[in-house]
């Protein structure tokens, strides 16, 4: 009987150490701030879409670029998202709230392809390439950007980060699935 409750209770602290450790990396974005300045563009990533519309979350992401873009410090959105669920691509959905709310579509670039982070950022880094933008923001979630950092790595533009406060436990088991998955 005792064996069991030691491996029991040895399993619990291997688990919550994990969750821990994983908790403390999501959250090494937190109350850190860049001072904004121009940059040639920004990328914004998608985010879940609800009944065709902005989640709150991809709100709150356009909202700060729409930010960049009002006070001239990021010309040109990239505007990053796909459809995950096969439904409307999350960059389309994207460019109808930024173009009601005054950006030229001009100033769009869609990445409409993609189905995850890692996706998003690699065809991104394409399309800026080929307008030869090297040097954007990235807009996410805190919660989000120590993954997207994680798939920016290896695109080839330089990115500077910033992000909006939100929830962590959503991203942490994103990670647990993300590390399993792949």
């Amino acid at each position: 009987m005792i064996p069991w409750l030691i491996a029991i209770a040895m399993g619990a602290g291997i688990a919550g150490s994990f969750g821990c450790l994983l908790w403390i990396r999501v959250s090494s974005f937190d109350g850190k701030r860049l001072l904004p300045i121009p940059r040639q563009g920004a990328i914004v990533l998608g985010a879940a879409l609800e009944d065709h519309r902005p989640s709150p979350a991809l709100q709150e992401r356009m909202d700060q670029a729409l930010k960049l873009y009002q006070r001239g410090l990021a010309p040109i959105l990239i505007l990053s998202g796909g459809s995950p669920r096969g439904t409307t691509p999350e960059a389309r959905v994207m460019k109808e709230y930024l173009v009601e709310r005054g950006v030229r579509k001009r100033d769009l670039i869609l990445e409409d392809r993609s189905t995850n982070t890692a996706e998003n950022l690699v065809r991104s880094g394409e399309l800026l390439l080929s307008h030869g933008i090297r040097d954007v923001y990235l807009v996410t979630h805190d919660f989000h950007m120590y993954r997207a950092q994680l798939s920016v790595t290896p695109a080839p533009v330089a990115t500077r980060s910033l992000w909006i406060p939100y929830h962590k436990a959503r991203e942490c088991l994103a990670l647990v699935k993300d590390y399993v998955t792949n």
